[in-house]
């Protein structure tokens, strides 16, 4: 099972409903950073990456340099990913300093 890191404003990811990140926030971050994009499924994605069901909020960072994509989802008021390296930590540090938010694990463990 893959580790799940949360960039999220509450004091772990199951209090988000406290203070939430809207959707509307966070697609307003995607759109300002150009390797990552909301995915609709109609996107063409490298023969190798099997691609994840389309929902609402559902980006893909595609600026990793050991991986082709790195799906990072909206969904009750937090951002997750599965994985986990430094690449991926400063990624989410980036983009939680700018929806005023924290990295953390499932617990609250800030990173």
């Amino acid at each position: 099972m893959a580790y799940k890191i949360y960039i999220c404003r509450a004091e772990k990811p199951a209090n988000a409903p406290d203070d939430p990140i809207t959707l509307d926030e966070w697609k307003n971050v995607v759109r300002d950073i150009p390797e990552i994009h909301l995915y609709e499924g109609d996107e063409a994605l490298p023969p190798h990456v099997e691609p994840p069901t389309p929902s609402e909020g559902l980006a893909r960072w595609a600026g990793h340099p050991l991986f082709d994509a790195v799906w990072l989802n909206h969904k009750d008021g937090v951002i997750y990913t599965k994985g986990y390296d430094a690449y991926v930590n400063m990624r989410m540090r980036v983009l939680a300093n700018r929806l005023r938010a924290r990295v953390m694990d499932e617990d609250g463990r800030i990173f």
